[in-house]
């Protein structure tokens, strides 16, 4: 995907999980319990004057094609449409199955993900494997899960959550299913009258809007958005390496009138309002309890219903970096009716304008230190520096157990790998080890974890879920000598540790120094870091314009058993007032000798 320079800040901040496979017992008979930590939708808020845009009565059929994660993968699928404009698909539940079970299969290398589907009156019954169950029921006009964690989360997963999806795939983090557990959430019941979104039953089958599919069941735990460009479907595998290659397919079309009908505007602002008050993970921060009535109270609900897409997009992209401007919401894409290159971003709010100063006035005086850039590892003295401005995905091609990294490694794993051999080297001089993370503004979650294993041994990692009040404590350790062994020789236990963080440092640069302050184990260096909680959800609107939002996989900490999240940012233990004094390394040396 073609990004700018600022879009790809904040998307590089992103928690994403990386996408491969892992051995863990299923989730299985998992009851469904009440918690005081989730956001009560009994009576949803709902969209004041909402309109119905479908008629049953005009339920048409059409076969188009589907590409399904790349442009070169061209199947078919059976649409229903009850719109006379044929812009608002549905889905029937036979399609619905197929397609979940397809997208856990093979995109997330969970083959034992499988759907029992049956019906009961005007209800579409579906049971997981792990007995966990959605209820589409037509008359009520709602979508009902009894555990709605246990039906997206993987098959493999050992908990309720799981923040890795790939321990198979990234060889070095090991989970310890003994000591990792969760806590279930309360049921979930998703009203769709509120918004005016139609649930259809038609001689006994039940049909469901294809965007509402997307939002509720494969964007939050499948990183999976639904795309259709009047011509084709597209399944959208979000931040993988096959989205550029689709995107350009779904762009590659030509429209005569750039303008959505008012139907389909208005269908598209009341998902809009659906997703966000269900799904927004930090919904209850911004003392939000209804997205419609907050979109009237900042001036921009008359715009997001325009059928001017020029109007509608500028004011979605208002809305994740203006107004929440929270760094995880995003403007991601056009729709493709506006084409990929038109700009709708035109402003940022407070908090992200903040961020990029922040950010452009420590990388300036950094290249004034460090004018050929600064190296992943270096050593001062008795003092080593392990350097990254992102936790990079483990490269698909590398194979470090039979071709360990090199000093001319550049990833994210390479460097520490390599950084951990050089620090524990016999006769090594290094007393103190310090993660600069004042530059780091997220990434990759797996790679994240590794970093902590590294430095601090097994730890505990705890993930909430907002809306249903289900959470995760996972425990971990890493392998980051090679030797293929799991134990106390692949920590930097007997070094003083120290971790370096300024207001640039979020998501997991803001996740990772938290896990080591409760750790006890790594002193905070420098200034407070920049937040940054949620998983990142990528989703898309009917018209098919793309954004992404704070989702509901929070990440926090445990102490006394009660979840505290971290968005917020985290106080240094010893402050650095001057940016300047995180570069001149060889006084920053002798500062932390000084420390004791």
């Amino acid at each position: 995907m073609k990004i700018s320079k600022s879009i790809s800040i904040i998307l590089v901040a992103s928690m994403i999980l990386s996408l491969s496979a892992c051995n863990k017992a299923p989730v299985e008979n998992i009851p469904a319990v009440e918690s005081s930590g989730a956001i009560d939708l009994t009576d949803a808020p709902g969209v004041k004057d909402a309109v119905l845009v479908t008629d049953a009565d005009s339920l048409k059929e059409k076969e188009m094609p589907l590409y399904y994660r790349s442009p070169d993968d061209v199947r078919t699928i059976k649409l229903y449409f009850a719109d006379k404009g044929k812009e608002i698909p549905y889905l029937d539940t036979g399609t619905v199955k197929e397609l979940l079970e397809n997208i856990y299969h093979d995109f997330r290398y969970d083959k034992g993900y499988a759907l029992n589907v049956s019906t009961e009156g005007h209800k579409a019954i579906f049971t997981r494997e792990n007995n966990s169950t959605m209820v589409i029921d037509c008359d009520e006009n709602t979508i009902w899960f009894d555990n709605y964690d246990a039906f997206l989360v993987y098959g493999y997963s050992n908990t309720i959550i799981d923040p890795i999806d790939s321990i198979d795939k990234f060889p070095f983090l090991d989970e310890s299913e003994d000591r990792s557990y969760s806590r279930n959430g309360s049921e979930v019941c998703f009203y769709l009258d509120p918004y005016a979104i139609d649930l259809i039953e038609n001689e006994g089958e039940c049909y469901i809007p294809m965007q509402t599919f997307s939002d509720l069941l494969t964007s939050s735990y499948g990183y999976v958005n639904f795309l259709y460009n009047r011509k084709s479907v597209f399944v959208n595998d979000c931040f993988s390496d096959y989205e550029e290659a689709l995107l350009e397919k779904y762009y590659d079309t030509k429209v005569k009138n750039i303008n959505r009908s008012r139907k389909l505007a208005e269908f598209s602002y009341q998902e809009l309002c659906l997703v966000m008050d269900y799904c927004y993970g930090l919904k209850e921060k911004h003392n939000i309890t209804s997205f419609d009535q907050y979109f009237i109270e900042t001036g921009i609900k008359e715009s997001l219903l325009s059928s001017n897409m020029i109007e509608s997009s500028k004011a979605l992209s208002d809305l994740m970096v203006f107004y929440l401007s929270d760094g995880h919401c995003f403007y991601d894409g056009n729709s493709y009716r506006l084409g990929e290159d038109f700009i709708a971003i035109e402003r940022y709010g407070q908090s992200i304008e903040d961020f990029f100063q922040t950010w452009s006035e420590i990388d300036q005086i950094r290249n004034e230190y460090y004018p050929d850039g600064i190296p992943g590892y270096e050593e001062i003295g008795n003092t080593a520096y392990i350097t990254f401005d992102s936790f990079d995905s483990y490269p698909s091609d590398a194979d470090y157990y039979n071709n360990p990294p090199t000093p001319d490694s550049t990833d994210t794993m390479a460097i520490c790998l390599y950084a951990f051999s050089r620090i524990t080297r016999k006769d090594s001089p290094i007393e103190n080890v310090v993660l600069d993370l004042s530059e780091n503004t997220g990434g990759d979650v797996s790679t994240a974890f590794f970093v902590i294993g590294m430095f601090i041994g097994q730890f505990d990692i705890c993930f909430e879920d907002p809306l249903t009040g289900a959470y995760v404590n996972n425990v971990y350790q890493c392998d980051a000598n090679l030797d293929g062994k799991f134990d106390e020789n692949d920590a930097l236990s007997g070094y003083r540790l120290f971790c370096l963080t300024s207001p640039v440092s979020f998501s997991c640069g803001n996740d990772v120094p938290y896990i080591f302050k409760y750790s006890n184990k790594v002193n905070m260096l420098g200034m407070p870091t920049g937040g940054g909680a949620c998983v990142v959800m990528p989703l898309s609107l009917a018209d098919g314009t793309r954004y992404q939002i704070s989702g509901l996989n929070r990440a926090g900490y445990l102490i006394n058993g009660s979840v505290y999240d971290i968005d917020a940012g985290l106080e240094p233990d010893y402050p650095i007032s001057s940016y300047a004094r995180f570069y001149d390394r060889k006084a920053l040396t002798k500062y932390i000798n000084s420390i004791y």
